[in-house]
């Protein structure tokens, strides 16, 4: 897979976010909303359906980090999107939410045996020790981290984030001895993708997820587990949707009771 996959949608968004009008959108929105079809999608129809020229579309490839249209077109996998939306079973409203309480009851408490005070001051203190600190996740943390990093602004605090820019050359630049560098994949697909990447950088690495595969862990200096359990037992996504939210806050605001000035 590549790497710029788990940024994919992050890169869709921010172009139906913020461009009117472009060709670039109605690329997006097309090949957005013909997901169920997008393996039988050619050129042609791009072109003739969104109104765009081929010298467009193939823009719009290279700006995304992807050779072709078809390169694209491989990675629009059910791995891109949140919160293991691909192994769960839907729901009607009444048994979700009944569901989903007991979900997030029972990973609180986990997550607090798991991830006690004494590692949250730890972390904190970590980051308030180093200068250069980055934070690399794929798509599905992006909001958690960007809202995190707002937060600690409030104390005078800046971190880094990275969460498009998947390619070889900008995560390199990262790589001094005195970074400080967190890695969220909670479910350890991303931890994957960049395993040769993180293994080659310098600095102290520090690995956040669920999965306990232990295939991946080796470029890190450490690992902060947020369950007991392993993330394939989290059929509703409650930890990559819910405990990372729940987690950031309470290292920010340890962070800023401790630290702001």
């Amino acid at each position: 897979m590549n790497i710029n996959n788990l940024g994919l949608l992050n890169m869709l968004g921010a172009i139906i976010n913020e461009e009117e009008d472009s060709s670039d959108k109605a690329i997006s929105e097309y090949l957005l909303q013909h997901l169920e079809t997008i393996e039988s999608l050619t050129i042609n129809e791009i072109v003739d359906q969104a109104f765009v020229s081929h010298s467009s579309l193939r823009r719009f490839c290279n700006k995304l980090g992807y050779k072709n249209f078809s390169e694209l077109k491989d990675s629009f996998t059910d791995i891109a999107f949140p919160s293991n939306l691909h192994l769960r079973e839907f729901e009607a409203l009444g048994k979700y939410r009944e569901e989903l309480k007991l979900e997030i009851t029972d990973m609180i408490t986990d997550m607090n045996q798991m991830v006690d005070n004494q590692t949250i001051e730890y972390v904190v203190d970590l980051i308030y020790k180093h200068k250069e600190i980055f934070f690399i996740s794929a798509n599905n943390t992006t909001s958690n981290l960007l809202k995190f990093q707002q937060e600690l602004f409030y104390a005078n605090k800046i971190i880094r984030v990275i969460n498009s820019n998947y390619n070889n050359d900008f995560i390199n630049k990262i790589s001094k001895p005195e970074s400080l560098i967190f890695v969220v994949s909670v479910s350890g697909v991303f931890a994957e993708q960049v395993y040769d990447i993180m293994d080659e950088i310098k600095g102290q690495k520090i690995l956040i997820t669920a999965n306990r595969n232990k295939e991946f862990i080796n470029p890190y200096n450490e690992v902060i587990y947020l369950s007991e359990k392993d993330v394939n037992s989290d059929s509703l996504g409650a930890l990559g949707k819910y405990g990372i939210t729940y987690l950031f806050d309470l290292i920010s605001e340890h962070y800023i009771y401790k630290y702001r000035s």
